[in-house]
């Protein structure tokens, strides 16, 4: 016997049963409830107040100071 024709089958009874699942669960349940409640807590977000960055400021004065541990703690805060 051809594989063809024991598969095709099968094949087919999986994807019935795997639509049928998904049809199912995209009709249960309001339409009307999930579609309005993101709309309602639509409000604008909250200006920045804290610290502005540094990354376009020059940082180049850290290389002055004497150890390589002091530069990588001034430099940190250019980050």
């Amino acid at each position: 016997m051809k594989r063809i024709v024991v598969v095709a089958p099968l094949v087919a009874a999986l994807a019935m049963l795997f639509s049928a699942t998904a049809l199912g669960q995209t009709q249960s349940g309001q339409p009307g409830v999930a579609s309005a409640a993101p709309q309602e807590g639509k409000t604008k977000p909250a200006a920045r107040t804290g610290k502005r960055s540094r990354a376009n400021v020059d940082a180049r004065h850290c290389l002055q100071l004497a150890t390589n541990l002091e530069i990588h703690r001034c430099a940190e805060k250019y980050r």
